[in-house]
């Protein structure tokens, strides 16, 4: 009996071995697909908010860059910062729950959200930081800045840096929780009648859910985006009114941006990852 065991609990652990491959695997695929459009929409973003550059203009320039130079684009930092960030999102969100899965725990959406967030918020705002450095100072490609500006975008006021790193923190916990853990209850929640096959309810909730929480986040990033940029004292007011100033156009891109994110790379994610697993457990 205890040689018959023996095998089985081998056989088992090898599964739940080729189950944890599969979920990085599911994850390094998706972060691929999604990192050329991520990479594009960031930093047009941050070049219109530090330059008042045109945003379909940068979306333009950008994207035609990257298609005559693919290589070029693919092998920069920002392309791998992007890349890293997504990879590591999607693998600790696969990994968790299938351990907790595996460990039956009760509380497995809950602690998904809590691992996901821990490896998600500080590499977003590390990029975030990254893509403020590297596309918002100096001179932009349009900018319109005046010289003063520029020079005191440079400075480094460490409390407007640790307050734009702290709303930078909850706008990706808006997004982080609309993405892995509203939608899916909400998929849950929705009437077979309302959605018969069975892929049709998270497909629905992915798509919109991310997308919705933008409305939340995105005021958010603007704030902290223009505190990171702008180090320099003036009137929240003041601050706030010339932050939003864009928010109309750069909500609509963000919700774009979550679509390849949280929405379609989700939904690429789970696929992949259903697909190793039913394979590996034969």
């Amino acid at each position: 009996m205890q040689q018959e065991a023996q095998p089985n609990e081998a056989r088992w652990g090898n599964m739940q071995l080729g189950q944890l491959a599969g979920d990085l695997a599911a994850a390094a695929a998706s972060a691929s697909l999604v990192t050329p459009a991520v990479a594009i929409i960031d930093r047009a973003l941050v070049e219109q908010a530090a330059f008042k550059q045109p945003i379909l203009r940068g979306l333009r320039r950008h994207a035609l860059g990257a298609l005559r130079q693919p290589s070029q684009f693919v092998f920069q930092r920002p392309f791998g910062i992007v890349w890293a960030l997504y990879a590591a999102t999607y693998s600790v969100a696969n990994v968790t729950d299938t351990i907790s899965r595996k460990l039956e725990i009760a509380a497995a959406g809950t602690i998904t959200f809590a691992t996901t967030m821990m490896a998600n918020v500080p590499l977003a705002l590390w990029k975030d930081i990254q893509f403020a450095q590297e596309y918002g100072t100096g001179n932009g490609p349009d900018a319109k800045t005046s010289k003063a500006d520029i020079i005191s975008v440079r400075l480094q006021n460490k409390s407007l840096a640790r307050t734009a790193a702290a709303i930078f923190l909850v706008r990706d916990g808006v997004t982080i929780f609309g993405s892995f853990t509203l939608a899916p209850w909400l998929s849950d929640a929705i009437p077979n009648g309302l959605a018969a096959h069975p892929h049709a309810k998270p497909i629905i909730t992915q798509l919109t859910v991310p997308i919705l929480t933008q409305l939340v986040a995105t005021p958010l990033h603007l704030l902290a985006l223009d505190m990171y940029t702008r180090q320099y004292p003036m009137p929240f007011l003041e601050r706030a009114k010339h932050s939003q100033q864009y928010l109309p156009s750069s909500t609509l891109l963000r919700c774009v941006r979550i679509i390849p994110a949280f929405g379609i790379g989700c939904l690429t994610n789970m696929e992949l990852r259903s697909a190793f697993h039913a394979k590996v457990s034969g």
